[in-house]
């Protein structure tokens, strides 16, 4: 075989082009691992990609699977040859954006009272460590430039950056203004940052390379107190940012009539150069909060994925998932309706643009994971129920989908493969305790 790029190519090409016509799996992998256009799954035509980019020198994370096991920083024609395996396979490749070795866990106890950070092994599922209360029971964790923060939200109301590298101890912890519930946070450097906060009318600026002063942590406000619904607060929730603006998620929720929607929701548009308000981008869904892990953003299409429920328990159908371009900051439309997706929508992990997973719940408070299909807009799997609550699901790089199971008479971490023909598959045979019930998971 020549070692010439043009005969490797006119080589991989021909293996490619019979692979489309004689496939060996009826079923793709569905993962992100291999998969170089974004559709979620591992097909011949992300080997073409990968063979694009490796006679252009090009390079792209997910399509760095060689050599197998051991990713190298560098696309070549045998990375190339693997995903073209992994295609006619079903098996999905391990590559360097699935690099996830350990799983951070925030836990809580099942009356709220006393709160951890749990850690796992992501490979082995092994419980490494648990630490009790180092952060609220009503805490997220997130990570933001290579930083873990917590996010400590009801009754808490500070942000504490911890080191995961020391114990999980705490560097610093600073207050968000008393009963200001902040629910998220996102850096653009590592001297500026925003929080959003759930129980205030403006956003907060801040510098994340305070100490533990706190003397330099609040650098200033923005106010938001013009987008809200009647009561005067606007329920600012996740964020994202995306090529220098900051998108917030506003619930508008009427707390005056038991925090139902008062409205449809809205993306606020902010220039992080100026921190000003820039647009207000209108959605069709009502009550945008399904995530603690920040507003979805799909670098393959550059599009933002916003998630809701709408009115809980009583309106099945009001929530979903809408698409947003964050270019001409304009809906693309609902992808998913409740009504498709079978209740209303708490979170939602992308596997793709064409398939996701979600957690619903219907009517009666029953929880359930699904797999959805947003080309066929149906509902493809059904991964688990519960009667009770179910707090967030996490997709692997490597075709691993993670559970945060709360059922107090036997909670834990729940992990299924969805990457294989096989379709999905629970990989735990009981639930994996961290220490306290889990309630959000950071792979890391």
């Amino acid at each position: 075989m020549t070692n010439d790029r043009k005969g490797i190519q006119r080589i991989l090409r021909a293996l490619i082009a019979t692979s489309l016509l004689l496939t060996l799996s009826p079923t793709p992998a569905t993962a992100l691992c291999g998969d170089g256009n974004g559709d979620g799954t591992v097909k011949a035509t992300d080997a073409l990609i990968a063979l694009t980019l490796a006679t252009a020198d090009g390079y792209q994370k997910r399509l760095d699977v060689a050599p197998a096991g051991a990713p190298d920083d560098q696309i070549t024609a045998t990375d190339a040859l693997l995903v073209l395996v992994a295609a006619t396979t079903s098996v999905v490749p391990p590559c360097r954006a699935g690099d996830e070795t350990t799983a951070a866990i925030s836990t809580t106890s099942c009356d709220f009272v006393s709160g951890g950070i749990g850690v796992l092994d992501a490979v082995t599922l092994e419980v490494l460590d648990h630490r009790s209360g180092i952060i609220k029971s009503d805490a997220v964790i997130r990570e933001q430039r290579g930083r873990i923060f917590a996010i400590n939200r009801f009754g808490g109301d500070n942000i504490q950056e911890i080191n995961p590298d020391d114990d999980y101890a705490t560097l610093w912890q600073c207050s968000t203004v008393a009963g200001s519930n902040p629910h998220d946070i996102v850096l653009t450097s590592d001297t500026k940052g925003y929080v959003s906060r759930y129980d205030a009318t403006s956003l907060l600026i801040i510098d994340p390379s305070t100490d533990a002063t706190c003397a330099t942590f609040e650098v200033g406000t923005i106010d938001l107190a013009p987008y809200a619904d009647a009561d005067g607060l606007p329920e600012m929730d996740q964020m994202v940012v995306v090529d220098g603006f900051l998108f917030v998620a506003l619930q508008r929720l009427d707390r005056t009539d038991f925090f139902r929607p008062a409205g449809s929701g809205a993306l606020v548009v902010i220039d992080t150069v100026t921190d000003s308000v820039v647009d207000v981008i209108e959605l069709t869904i009502s009550n945008p909060f399904a995530e603690a892990k920040g507003l979805t953003y799909h670098e393959a299409t550059e599009r933002i994925y916003v998630g809701g429920p709408g009115t809980f328990f009583t309106d099945l159908t009001d929530g979903g998932i809408e698409i947003i371009n964050p270019t001409t900051r304009v809906s693309e439309g609902v992808i998913a309706s409740g009504s498709e997706l079978g209740g209303d929508l708490t979170d939602f992990a992308l596997a793709g643009n064409r398939r996701l997973f979600a957690i619903v719940a219907d009517g009666d408070f029953n929880a359930t994971v699904i797999e959805f299909d947003t080309v066929s807009r149906s509902v493809t799997t059904t991964l688990a129920t519960s009667a009770l609550l179910l707090s967030d699901i996490e997709l692997a790089e490597s075709g691993r989908l993670w559970l945060a199971d709360r059922n107090c008479s036997d909670p834990g971490v729940r992990v299924f493969t969805v990457g294989t023909m096989t379709g999905a598959i629970e990989i735990t045979d009981t639930p994996i305790f961290p220490g306290l019930s889990p309630f959000n998971i950071l792979l890391r």
